[in-house]
């Protein structure tokens, strides 16, 4: 079975209580602290929504709060340069997209670098352009085809290569934010 990655970032690096904590918790295990961020795995059921609770129980119990971040499976950016981003941004638990997005407003412009660079390597440039101009043709697919000269069917099927490889729906806002703000900035 499968693990996510989560990771949990405390401004005052003070793990024990928490790995103390997910001993109880069935869903998690500790896994290691990178620098100063801890490393947990969870169940492949372990939902965003799941993750969310598990902070509000970390709160509530422990009184500690931190950044959390719920990566897509295979996600392949190491810890150093996401705790960067962990330093400036609100404690609160993110997902890629909202991370993303809260990267972007924070002007953390090493990390952006990094991001984009993911994404270029992991889809490719046609299809974040694709993405980027389906988003810019308000999600209207005939007008994306006609300005990108593009069938409608490869427009399709570049949406659904991205969708698939990023883990992240290109027709959702949060989404369609994130990828702007990430690459037209």
């Amino acid at each position: 079975m499968e693990k996510k990655v989560l990771y949990l970032y405390t401004r005052d690096s003070n793990y024990d209580d928490i790995i103390t904590f997910l001993k109880m918790y069935k869903k998690v295990t500790f896994s290691k602290i990178t620098n100063n961020t801890l490393v947990a795995l969870a169940d492949d059921d372990f939902s965003f929504s799941d993750f969310s609770k598990l902070s509000e129980l970390l709160l509530e119990e422990l009184l500690v709060n931190f950044v959390g971040l719920y990566l897509p499976d295979n996600f392949d950016l190491s810890v150093n340069d996401l705790e960067t981003g962990f330093k400036k941004i609100n404690t609160k638990v993110y997902d890629i997209t909202s991370f993303i997005i809260e990267i972007c407003l924070e002007k953390e412009v090493n990390l952006q670098k990094k991001l984009r660079s993911y994404y270029y390597n992991l889809v490719g440039i046609d299809n974040i352009n694709t993405v980027l101009g389906f988003i810019e043709n308000n999600f209207n697919a005939s007008k994306t085809s006609k300005n990108l000269y593009l069938h409608r069917n490869t427009l399709n099927y570049r949406l659904e290569h991205f969708a698939l490889k990023t883990e992240m729906d290109i027709k959702k806002f949060q989404t369609a934010l994130a990828i702007y703000l990430l690459f037209k900035r």
